[in-house]
């Protein structure tokens, strides 16, 4: 999955009534035209059917492990449940570019995913192909079958594909799809959703970590806590998983005052609540970074003794890696 902030791209219009039965696949042989990077906005595209390519590192395959959601889903932190915010959520296609692999080519969709519109000066983004989006539909469909009766998805065909109508009505097609999905809280707020946006980059990031690659995972674990924290909100518990896991790999990497914003960043989401797993190795770690750095740790020394008050032990726990990397 790319990570950062794109270029913006010219924006193409497209207003034509699509017939969801005729839309075509976009995996073919190498003899068709290209339409390499249109730039597509205002919706949300799907593309060609994997053929065996290797795309497994563009998004995330939607029967892989799914990312923990401690409490239930969409759930702040310390909390039993529920929706997080009433912020809108608009998923958009920016971009879209064709791929060549070996006597195959397919289209690759950049989507962005944008937080109150108009608003969002920083939307996250992911790039997905067809297969990918065919890939959750099923599993959707499986899990949620009454909910998705009347909820069309593009059928494959095996010509036309790279022609710019054909991906400029995907595009607005399957906008309104997965803006559908998104309306409903059951859907919204299942794993096989979520990690569709962000899994792939969570796995690369922990693998990293595991490898001792900390440089290598950052940039995976910072692009998925962008994704989660516009779908989820920036108190949800799997928010704070991902910026402990960012502690850890900048504290490997001696980059202190990068680990030490996003420790108090996560301090200020957990410290309310005593037995969180997270919380006295969070503050073990953050009091570290803070006496390493010159700053005032006394308020958070505080905390911690009022942790230790309540018979919660403070001295032989586990470390902030264990306890991240032992979710997953």
């Amino acid at each position: 999955m790319a990570t950062g902030t794109p270029e913006p791209k010219k924006r193409l219009k497209c207003d034509i009534s699509l017939d969801m039965e005729e839309v075509d696949e976009d995996t073919e042989l190498t003899s068709d035209t290209d339409d390499n990077d249109l730039s597509i906005s205002g919706t949300l595209s799907f593309d060609g059917d994997i053929t065996d390519s290797g795309d497994e590192d563009i998004g995330t395959e939607a029967e892989e492990p799914h990312l923990e959601h401690p409490a239930g889903r969409n759930t702040r932190v310390g909390s039993g449940g529920g929706r997080h915010s009433q912020d809108r959520i608009v998923f958009e296609v920016m971009n879209a570019r064709t791929v060549k692999e070996g006597h195959s080519k397919y289209v690759v969709y950049q989507v962005h995913v944008v937080k109150s519109p108009g608003l969002d000066t920083s939307p996250a983004f992911i790039e997905k192909r067809y297969s990918q989006f065919d890939k959750l539909n099923q599993c959707l469909r499986k899990r949620f079958p009454h909910l998705l009766e009347s909820v069309a998805f593009p059928k494959k065909t095996l010509t036309g594909n790279f022609k710019s109508q054909t991906i400029a009505e995907r595009s607005r097609a399957f906008e309104q799809y997965l803006q559908h999905l998104h309306s409903i809280p059951q859907i919204a707020s299942c794993h096989e959703f979520l990690d569709f946006f962000y899994l792939e980059d969570i796995r690369k990031g922990y693998a990293m970590i595991r490898a001792g690659l900390y440089k290598e995972a950052i940039p995976s674990l910072r692009n998925a806590l962008h994704l989660q924290e516009k779908l989820l909100g920036e108190t949800h518990d799997v928010v704070l998983q991902t910026h402990c896991a960012i502690v850890v790999a900048y504290e490997a990497l001696d980059e202190l005052w990068h680990a030490q914003t996003y420790s108090e960043t996560a301090l200020n989401c957990v410290k309310g609540y005593l037995h969180h797993s997270f919380l006295v190795p969070l503050l073990q770690t953050h009091i570290s970074l803070c006496w390493r750095l010159g700053k005032d740790k006394k308020d958070w020394e505080a905390i911690l003794h009022e942790v230790a008050a309540k018979g919660i032990d403070v001295n032989s726990g586990p470390t902030l890696k264990d306890v991240v990397m032992n979710k997953h």
